[in-house]
């Protein structure tokens, strides 16, 4: 990517991320809100990773940036995620812009002892530029606020030639997580987490599979910013990892995210 493509970028997304922040705190829409008792959340993020790695599969063998903005207020939440190349140097062209918008609850209100129970449920348009095609996924998902934060999610790709591209297909995921306190005082953390996921048709012809497992320290610099490096390992199985069909191999990959809310 060009030194002037990548600035022209950044500066996009620093305009959007200060008109979402004045949109929230410094206007009548913000003010209406409170009035309302709508507790607008807005979060921000800046990743960047040596390699672009997605559900098993390796999208991008060169160095990208990928910035977030996530809104959310009384169970809604919505926001956009973007990848770019922060240089090409391979064939592959992994550019995406994506928006998704759902909804978050829990059981609560049909027991106090269910409010454990968190369900989640929504939508996801994936956009890739560069490849002049896009698609459209369902998500649901249940997971437990308690010890390891077990989940389950289920993403349906119903994307096809009349949408513009898509896999059509499945995608099933399995995960745990824990934080273990290193530095308590600064409440600085190691993040690990483990995830199984299993692939039913999507962007392959049979059922394969990848195992993921990541690691991250995360280090408050203020009350609002979080620096977080990160590394993670994708191992893929099955027709995921087929020669004849996905074609993926096992990525170690790495890098650091900046985290800034509002």
């Amino acid at each position: 990517m060009s030194r002037l493509k990548f600035l022209i970028r950044m500066f996009l997304l620093g305009t959007f991320i200060l008109f979402a922040k004045g949109v929230y705190a410094d206007t009548i829409l913000g003010d209406l809100l409170k009035e309302k008792g709508i507790a607008l959340k807005v979060d921000a993020t800046m990743d960047f990773y040596d390699k672009y790695v997605w559900r098993g599969f390796l999208l991008d063998k060169d160095a990208v940036m990928q910035p977030s903005i996530t809104f959310s207020a009384n169970g809604f939440e919505g926001g956009f995620w973007g990848n770019w190349d922060l240089h090409n140097k391979d064939s592959m062209s992994s550019d995406e812009t994506d928006g998704w918008i759902g909804y978050n609850f829990d059981l609560a209100f049909i027991n106090e002892a269910l409010k454990m129970v968190n369900l989640s449920v929504g939508h996801t348009w994936y956009g890739f530029p560069e490849a002049h095609s896009h698609t459209v996924e369902t998500y649901w998902g249940v997971s437990l606020d308690t010890f390891l934060s077990p989940y389950i999610k289920w993403y349906r790709d119903y994307g096809n030639d009349s949408t513009g591209g898509g896999a059509d297909g499945s995608y099933f995921a399995f995960g745990i997580g824990h934080a273990l306190d290193l530095v308590k005082k600064y409440d600085i953390t190691l993040d690990l987490g483990f995830e199984l996921g299993i692939n039913h048709e999507a962007f392959i012809d049979g059922t394969g599979g990848y195992t993921l497992t990541t690691a991250g320290v995360n280090v408050p610099l203020t009350e609002k910013i979080i620096v977080s490096p990160k590394m993670a390992y994708s191992i893929p199985f099955a027709d995921l990892a087929d020669a004849n069909d996905g074609n993926q191999s096992e990525e170690f990959y790495g890098g650091v995210s900046l985290a800034y809310g509002f």
